[in-house]
């Protein structure tokens, strides 16, 4: 090979991993399965009003080419009736911070749980310590493969309700256990397969629906105000003074040859 097809190739290789690393097309070595009836169902039983106070804050690690398919996890809670979901790289920890505790402010009822791969468990461990100076509990925290935490009060909150800690194997560090959490080992596959791997899906889907059934939901009592009833359609009479089958709720009043007058009921 000559000198110049070699940079040739090596000039290819590279644009290559750049366009690949725009993407995060490395997703597909660890899919997602769309969530099963099993997983979905304690979820979903739960009345909307409960999911939409839970608040829930992943963090990826050093992964620029998403091959743990942080994006697929994320889309999986979206399904399990989650909507608001936050997904950030490791650079969008201050502003998940500034979220949470504005959201505490202005939602009595929030839940937070945060959600933390690689080194993005550090700083969802962070992100608990700076809630607990102003107060605010996390009621779940999910470390993904956090292999340099230790089992320190540091790296257990005591703002934080319940700790999972999900470990696979590893090389260099494996991690460790830690007293204060539930302590789930996935030998089956490396660092970057723990968060797509079955037993994270099952868990995310159980401890999910439990922070959600803690939500205290006000039914509303009263009558529905009369601008929330949907007008009812009438049929648009026909030029000769005849029956039409043309409806009228999708166009303007005026065709109707109708003066609205402000304080009386229209004809």
């Amino acid at each position: 090979m000559t000198p110049r097809l070699w940079w040739r190739l090596a000039s290819g290789l590279f644009l290559a991993c750049l366009s690949t690393a725009g993407s995060g097309c490395m997703a597909y070595f660890h899919p997602v399965d769309s969530a099963k009836i099993e997983q979905t169902a304690a979820c979903l039983t739960l009345p909307a009003g409960c999911r939409d106070h839970v608040y829930v804050f992943f963090v990826h690690g050093m992964d620029p080419l998403n091959y743990a398919n942080m994006t697929g996890v994320r889309d999986y809670v979206n399904e399990l009736g989650f909507g608001k979901t936050y997904l950030g790289q490791m650079y969008h920890a201050p502003y998940f911070d500034r979220e949470i505790h504005r959201i505490a402010r202005e939602d009595s009822e929030a839940r937070f749980v945060l959600i933390g791969f690689s080194f993005g468990a550090n700083l969802v461990r962070d992100l608990a310590i700076s809630a607990h100076k102003d107060d605010i509990p996390i009621d779940l925290l999910i470390y993904l493969g956090g292999n340099t935490l230790e089992n320190r009060p540091k790296d257990q909150p005591e703002n934080v309700g319940r700790i999972i800690n999900i470990l696979a194997a590893g090389l260099i560090w494996h991690g460790d256990t830690l007293d204060r959490a539930e302590n789930i080992q996935e030998p089956d596959v490396w660092h970057f397969g723990s968060p797509t791997h079955t037993h994270t899906l099952n868990a995310l889907a159980r401890e999910l629906a439990e922070v959600a059934s803690r939500v205290t939901v006000v039914e509303r009592s009263f009558p529905v105000p009369q601008e929330e009833v949907a007008p009812t359609p009438r049929p648009i009479p026909a030029k000769n003074g005849g029956p039409s089958d043309e409806w009228d709720f999708l166009k303007p009043a005026t065709h109707l040859n109708m003066v609205i007058v402000p304080g009386k009921a229209a004809p």
